[in-house]
């Protein structure tokens, strides 16, 4: 179970602050909320400090939170370096060259 928060923090920035275990089951509405409020606010984030738990389709979208200028606050030590090793391994996969056996 996750309850989800919406927060305005001020009219610049906005939060979503987790309580409990993000899945796959709730990126929809974390997804909805942050899209919604893209327009309005120039500060996202996602506070993590209440997280018990992250699966693997969660740890997809909070790598790619930065490329959508979405912060992630108080972020369990584990889910960084989840997220250490999934950046060190996608760049490993960009940078290594392409299979000679393959033609």
């Amino acid at each position: 179970m996750l309850k989800i928060i919406p927060t305005r923090e001020n009219e610049k920035s906005f939060k979503v602050r987790l309580c409990g275990q993000l899945t796959k089951e709730y990126l929809p509405e974390v997804e909805r909320l942050l899209a919604g409020e893209a327009a309005a606010a120039q500060i996202m984030s996602i506070d993590l400090a209440n997280v018990t738990f992250v699966d693997r389709e969660a740890m997809v979208f909070l790598c790619s939170a930065k490329s959508k200028n979405i912060a992630i606050e108080n972020c369990p030590s584990y889910v960084v370096r989840w997220i250490q090793q999934e950046r060190l391994c996608s760049e490993s996969e960009e940078t290594s060259p392409s299979d000679p056996t393959k033609k």
